[in-house]
């Protein structure tokens, strides 16, 4: 038999609860960083997702007229660091996939800048089937401290459908070469790339906590002009994500790393604003705010959770967290307290601050 709802919380009485939460590391100082980008540098060939002019606008001679050491001062003359670690970061290309005079020259310029103390280390992003034994050995005489693999999925098929050119042992095998030189190591995955189900998610996630990334960074798949994925989409061989899809599936990878205890350190694109690049993405689950729409819905699950054990219908509840979070508890535009109001046939439900509770509670009481 089901076990009847609990008497609600009494007017003087309240429930405190948790969002879910596994210990999470206490990560290193989080770095400014300054953004080199290098769209589709060293790219072997374009995945079928991919269009980096487009989202970053850069040209795809990036780094090239201006050089990095002009385009670090740039940026440190408009955002002047409060803090540090500041480090040097080439994006939106295949970094270990240019030619070694390439990598050089670029890792040399930022070298220089770092021994200038403008800034203290070096990271870049790039393919696992390029992080090899030699061109780890390029870069070891630079102060290169991070590198982020774009692995995208561990699941083969989706990679072969997604038009990657690798499979996912080529990313367990250059974790295990990063960590070898004891460099810290990062994963970007992608969720809905095409033929991608929840089940294929949960799996990239499962197979991607057992690398002990120091950060994972998880972005949704949308369609942008000009790469091959808007042929698909247009000839309806692709359907994205639908955003609250894209939300749910993100939320899912984000609570297995944080059950971990591995960072999430983006969840989300970056998308210029800029409306002529905006507008380059067709279609799927773009939002300037997806990460706060994704902790949202974590806020959502943990209230809901703990309210259906009670009777609470006709009542008046308030929810309160701390100010660093009640935005999260009440949802985009209010969205939570109206479901959490027609889940549970509430007479009203409001969210409050409390600066005594910790940023992971929720406290819920019934209105006096």
């Amino acid at each position: 038999m089901a076990t009847p709802p609990m008497a609600a919380p009494g007017k003087h009485t309240a429930i405190t609860i948790r969002i879910p939460d596994g210990g999470i590391r206490k990560p290193a100082p989080r770095p400014l960083v300054i953004p080199i980008f290098i769209p589709h540098r060293g790219c072997p060939h374009r995945c079928s997702f991919c269009n980096q002019s487009a989202i970053t606008g850069a040209p795809e001679t990036g780094g090239g007229s201006i050089s990095v050491r002009q385009q670090v001062h740039r940026f440190l003359s408009h955002c002047k660091p409060d803090r540090s670690p500041v480090e040097i970061a080439f994006f939106g290309g295949n970094f270990l996939g240019l030619s070694r005079r390439e990598v050089e020259f670029f890792l040399g310029e930022a070298a220089t800048v770092v021994a200038a103390g403008a800034a203290d280390s070096i990271r870049f992003s790039t393919r696992p089937d390029t992080i090899t034994e030699s061109t780890l050995g390029w870069i070891r005489p630079f102060p290169v401290r991070t590198i982020e693999v774009g692995a995208q999925s561990m699941v083969d098929r989706v990679l072969y459908l997604s038009g990657r050119g690798h499979r996912e042992k080529d990313t367990r095998i250059a974790m295990e070469r990063i960590r070898k030189y004891n460099y810290a190591a990062g994963v970007q995955i992608m969720v809905g790339l095409p033929g991608e189900s929840e089940t294929d998610a949960r799996f990239t996630g499962t197979a991607v906590t057992a690398l002990e990334p120091d950060f994972v960074r998880i972005y949704p798949t949308v369609v942008v002009a000009g790469s091959p994925l808007a042929k698909a989409y247009t000839t309806g061989e692709y359907r994205p994500l639908r955003l609250d899809e894209a939300v749910t599936r993100t939320k899912i990878l984000f609570l297995m790393f944080r059950s971990a205890g591995i960072p999430v350190i983006r969840m989300g694109l970056h998308v210029t604003s800029d409306p002529d690049l905006t507008g380059a993405v067709l279609a799927g689950p773009i939002h300037p705010a997806f990460g706060h729409l994704v902790w949202s819905e974590i806020f959502l699950d943990t209230a809901a959770g703990a309210i259906e054990h009670y009777d609470v219908a006709g009542s008046r509840l308030v929810l309160a967290a701390h100010p660093s979070n009640v935005s999260r508890l009440q949802g985009h535009r209010c969205d939570n307290l109206t479901t959490l109001k027609q889940r549970f046939n509430l007479k009203s439900v409001d969210a409050v601050t409390d600066s005594r509770l910790e940023k992971g509670e929720i406290r819920i009481r019934i209105a006096e």
